[in-house]
């Protein structure tokens, strides 16, 4: 600096001198004591750069630099870093090594830094602390400290060059950026997050994003964010956000900067706060960064409050480049609304209720004794899912229907139980008030579907034996979870809510299982279609025949089945008594969904599987105990005249097999149970 331009500045500074003196004793009343401290903390500032001027040709005389900024613990920036590295330099170490120590400053006003502060300010008391009024130190660097600084600074010698010796060529080494870098720094734009709107914040949900915006720094200056301040109080009728929330949190591109208690937005200061930021939020130049505020919920939100709107609005961030200038910019946001809701709907619970094993579900015979009970047959299949949450079941309700007019479900089965994966959870015994129709309780459970799992699920019973008055052979049982049980069951999300209806979906049916101390089992075995064309060569005069392949088993005594096969347009469970005159064996051969009994011819054959299986040649074949053969039924369908009333899908399904422990029945027993899948495939024909 020339000596004509340092004159021109100390005669700059010596008017500015003149004109606070002048500002100060202009008013007709005292000047309060903090404005005149403030004033002489000014001059000494004005006094202290003038001596700089004089002394040195460098701005920061005697290697210093001038301070001029207010700081305090949780401040940061590059001013900070320059009065780190005046405290260890001057004696007054902030920290013996690592971060803060000499050659390590940092950019962040710490506990460290404060500490070293007040050392300074008691050492120096005559200077800082009495004009202020002060008897020991603080650790606030404000006008005074600055002062002090300042005129250390400037009295300090310039030290004589030292020659510098010419270099060894070597590499050159990568060199560390600092904290920041660049010159005079500013944020670009301020663009709010699309996809941050309307959010659901659920009860004891943590750190739920829902709002933010994109911060861009120019080419200029990296610039660090040192606080943002919002507002929570757009939203009109809302109060009392530590109702909803428990704290207010800060983060960019998913670093954690700032967390505050949800109590600091309150009435007294309107819901809008500056909230300063843990130092290293930094965005270098010419880069974006997300700047994202999120909540934690509360565990338990009032019922009348679930859901209530609340809208959170940026109103503007301060930041630092890296000359040290910290800056506040206004951010031009729509205020955006979200929530808390209950954990449920917020996380999506639900309880799904799927359909199990099939074999277990569909209709079938069960085979139960004379003498004594048939214990722990499975009745009812299915599964549980939990979406969203872990679910505790604790009650879990379950119909049962019979079909016996003689008695009541008592009568049935003494026991059900309940099973999960294998293991019995439950059971329950049946009490004399139960009627045919009852709902029995599975209760206490605390049975816990983990999320995302699925749990298969069993309801099993114990059978009576077979008595004349009460249980008789024949009656049907079923077991339901309908929409009113789904409806009645109670069950727990992870946060100790209950699930409500409408989050509980599916039901689970089993078909009306036939009990017999004596009877028949059939299994399907295949089926096949053909068709063979017209002898005439016109095309409504096809052929098309049918095969239907089952095999029948008879189980704790001797029965007799019908050989005799007869169509018919009953539906499925339609047929209540088959005479074994008029063939026992019933099937239903539509076209294009229609029954018809016109045009057809059947036949009806026998292989042994297990035991000689007596034919009396006439209409019966006889079954020991245990015996086993497979029937297989030929349905023949001959437009032998051209008939256009044949044009169209075939298909043969078998509707009930007639048997009786009574030879030559003429009201045998119906057996209709999981036929559904003995059918053929359509075929087309004319």
């Amino acid at each position: 600096m020339s000596k004509a331009l340092a004159t021109k500045n100390v005669a700059a500074i010596l008017l500015a001198v003149v004109m606070v003196f002048g500002f100060a004793f202009s008013f007709a009343t005292p000047a309060k004591a903090d404005v005149i401290s403030d004033l002489q903390a000014q001059i000494q500032l004005l006094l202290a750069q003038i001596a700089a001027l004089q002394g040195s040709t460098s701005s920061s005389g005697g290697g210093c630099h001038i301070f001029s900024q207010n700081l305090s613990v949780g401040a940061s920036g590059g001013e900070v870093m320059w009065v780190q590295q005046f405290l260890n330099g001057h004696g007054f170490t902030v920290a013996a090594s690592g971060a803060g120590s000499a050659g390590n400053e940092t950019a962040y006003f710490g506990g460290l830094t404060k500490a070293a502060v007040v050392a300074f300010q008691n050492a120096n008391a005559s200077t800082v602390l009495a004009p202020a009024g002060l008897a020991s130190g603080t650790g606030y660097w404000g006008a005074f400290s600055r002062a002090r600084a300042n005129a250390i600074c400037a009295a300090a010698p310039t030290p004589t060059p030292t020659p510098t010796p010419t270099p060894t060529p070597g590499p050159t080494p990568t060199p560390t950026p600092g904290p920041l870098q660049g010159g005079a720094g500013s944020i670009e734009s301020f663009t709010a997050i699309s996809g941050l709107s309307n959010e659901q914040v659920g009860e004891g949900e943590k750190d739920v994003k829902i709002a933010g915006i994109k911060v861009e720094a120019d080419n200029g200056s990296d610039i660090e964010i040192t606080a943002v301040r919002l507002d929570f109080s757009t939203q009109p009728g809302n109060n009392d956000l530590d109702e909803f929330v428990t704290d207010v949190t800060i983060w960019l591109d998913g670093q954690l900067y700032a967390r505050v208690d949800a109590s600091e937005f309150n009435d007294d200061n309107e819901w809008t706060r500056t909230i300063s930021l843990s130092p290293g939020a930094i965005i270098r130049a010419g880069a974006e960064k997300d700047l994202v505020v999120a909540v934690s919920g509360v565990n338990n939100v009032d019922t009348d409050d679930a859901g209530d709107d609340w809208a959170l609005d940026f109103l503007s961030v301060r930041y630092v480049d890296a000359q040290g200038a910290s800056i506040t910019d206004t951010v031009t946001f729509t205020p955006v609304t979200w929530d808390v809701t209950t954990f449920a709907t917020a996380a999506g619970v639900e309880l799904k209720i799927l359909s199990g094993v099939e074999a277990i579900n569909d209709a079938h015979v069960i085979n139960i004794d004379d003498t004594s009970n048939t214990d722990g047959v499975s009745i009812l299949s299915f599964g549980l899912k939990a979406e969203g949450s872990d679910i505790t079941i604790d009650d879990f309700p379950v119909n049962f229907d019979i079909s016996s007019t003689t008695g009541s479900i008592e009568n049935i089965t003494s026991t059900v139980y309940l099973f999960a994966d294998g293991v019995e959870i439950a059971s329950e015994s049946m009490t004399a008030a139960a009627g045919a129709d009852e709902t029995i309780t599975f209760d206490n459970i605390d049975f816990k579907v983990s999320d995302g799992d699925t749990v298969d699920f069993l309801v099993k019973a114990d059978f009576n034996d077979t008595d004349a008055a009460t249980l008789v052979e024949g009656t049907t049982i079923s077991a339901q979870v309908s929409a009113t049980e789904r409806n009645a069951i109670v069950a727990k999300d992870q946060t100790g809510e209950n699930i409500a209806d409408g989050d509980a979906t599916g039901t689970a049916t089993g078909e009306a299982h036939a009990l017999y101390d004596i009877g028949i089992m059939a299994t399907f075995v295949s089926a096949t279609q053909s068709i063979t064309a017209g002898a005439d060569g016109t095309d409504d005069d096809d052929t098309v025949t049918m095969t239907l392949v089952f095999d029948v088993e008879a189980f704790d005594g001797t029965v007799y089945v019908s050989n005799l096969a007869t169509a018919t347009t009953a539906a499925d469970g339609a047929v209540t008594a088959i005479d074994v005159d008029d063939g026992g064996i019933l099937y239903r051969y539509e076209i294009d969904g229609t029954a018809t009994v016109d045009l057809l011819s059947d036949v009806v054959s026998k292989t042994n599987l297990t035991g000689t299986v007596d034919d009396d040649g006439a209409d019966e074949y006889t079954f020991a105990d245990g015996e086993k053969a497979r029937i297989t039924v030929t349905v023949t369908h001959s437009a032998v005249v051209a008939n256009t009333l044949s044009d169209g899908f075939h298909e043969t399904q078998l509707v009930a097999i007639g048997w009786s422990t009574t030879q030559d029945d003429d009201t045998m027993e119906v057996y209709e149970f999981g036929l559904d899948n003995f059918k053929t495939t359509p075929i087309f024909g004319n």
